[in-house]
């Protein structure tokens, strides 16, 4: 299952970009298995695997069923699943219990939960544009 969460117009519609902006939400299912990169500008929900590279200028939210196998890029990352690939967070990093990652991360703040699991570096560092240009740039370069 791949599909836009919808909100009422009363409800908020998830974490807002540094900007300020309100971002729609994409969710994979349990039961898909997404293979390619996926790129977007709204906040994406892991609940089954991706394999391939995932590129937002929203938060990313890998819940503890979902599991990607692949480089991550957004404004925030959160972890109760798995990743195996390097992320790359604009503003904050947080590894929750029994979350797992191979690989290393970089961002602004970095949150790590005991019960967690994280074999890689970390490099704290500025902010980085997840602007959807940039990624775009960052992709053409590949």
């Amino acid at each position: 299952m791949l599909k836009r969460l919808g909100h009422p117009p009363e409800a908020k519609a998830g974490p807002a970009r540094s900007d300020g902006v309100i971002l729609e939400e994409t969710l994979i299912g349990p039961d898909l298995i997404l293979s390619g990169e996926l790129v977007s500008e709204e906040n994406i929900r892991v609940r089954g695997s991706v394999e391939g590279n995932i590129s937002t200028s929203g938060s990313l939210f890998v819940e503890p069923s979902g599991h990607v196998k692949g480089d991550i890029t957004a404004e925030n990352v959160v972890v109760e699943g798995s990743v195996e690939g390097t992320v790359i967070a604009a503003q904050k990093f947080e590894l929750r219990p029994a979350g797992r990652i191979q690989g290393d991360i970089r961002a602004s703040v970095v949150s790590i939960a005991e019960d967690s699991f994280l074999r890689g570096r970390v490099l704290a560092t500025e902010r980085v544009s997840t602007h959807m240009t940039a990624v775009k740039r960052r992709l053409e370069r590949r």
